[in-house]
């Protein structure tokens, strides 16, 4: 286990944590019975808590809250709790990655207009575009083992408003070290999912989970977002390697 810098850190915020994604619970709510019984579906949640506060013992220090992609971290330990659960009922791989793409798809889509146009808005805005290149920058210092590698790319005005190569992924260095590395895949495809339900210009050729160089993440203000399923539709699950 990679030890974070202050031992409770995040087991203590562990109520915080799970209070914030309250939207995805309400969606597997709905999600889950097309797949299981009701009864099920309610110890799943409830199993899946659990879990979570376990791995959360299991995350790697990259520095708390000054790290703005923290939250994707969190969101991947909760994704992996849920993972586990299911799997502990028999529930095949495939099925998994199925129902967590459906879940986020109802989460981001059931948002308010409002709330939605608040994420368009913030994501191209300069404040989050210059945190993201400051980042970028420090990362490449390697200062935080398991954290995230990446390469801020401005938009040429052209072809994409900006984007950014990562060149190493925290969620996916987790997943892997947790022998989950097979469900990284359909966890890369609810990026997809969100941009298209909420509208934030995603558009990807490659990935690390599918053995690209790097993400090459590119957004571009009116694109409409691809569908995460089917997996086979992706560019980036066709333009992989083995």
């Amino acid at each position: 286990m990679i030890q974070n810098k202050n031992g409770n850190y995040y087991t203590d915020r562990m109520d915080k944590y799970w209070s914030q994604f309250g939207r995805l619970i309400q969606s597997s709510n709905r999600i889950l019975p097309g797949y299981t019984d009701g009864v099920l579906a309610g110890s799943i949640l409830v199993d899946t808590k659990s879990n979570f506060k376990t791995l959360l013992c299991e995350l790697p220090w990259i520095g708390g809250d000054l790290n703005p992609l923290m939250p994707h971290l969190i969101s991947g330990a909760v994704s992996l709790a849920y993972i586990r659960v299911l799997e502990m009922h028999g529930i095949a791989a495939e099925t998994i990655g199925e129902i967590i793409l459906k879940v986020y798809e109802d989460a981001f889509s059931s948002m308010p207009g409002v709330v939605k146009w608040f994420f368009r808005r913030q994501i191209y805005s300069r404040g989050r575009l210059h945190k993201l290149s400051t980042f970028a920058a420090e990362s490449t210092s390697n200062r935080y083992p398991g954290n995230w590698v990446m390469e801020y790319i401005p938009g040429n005005g052209m072809a994409f408003d900006f984007g950014y190569n990562m060149k190493a992924c925290a969620i996916l260095e987790f997943f892997r070290r947790m022998d989950a590395g097979r469900y990284m895949p359909y966890l890369c495809a609810t990026d997809h999912t969100a941009s298209r339900a909420v509208g934030t210009g995603l558009h990807r050729t490659q990935t690390l989970s599918n053995g690209g160089d790097c993400c090459d993440f590119r957004f571009t203000k009116g694109y409409r977002a691809l569908p995460g399923l089917p997996l086979e539709g992706l560019p980036e699950y066709q333009h992989r390697k083995h």
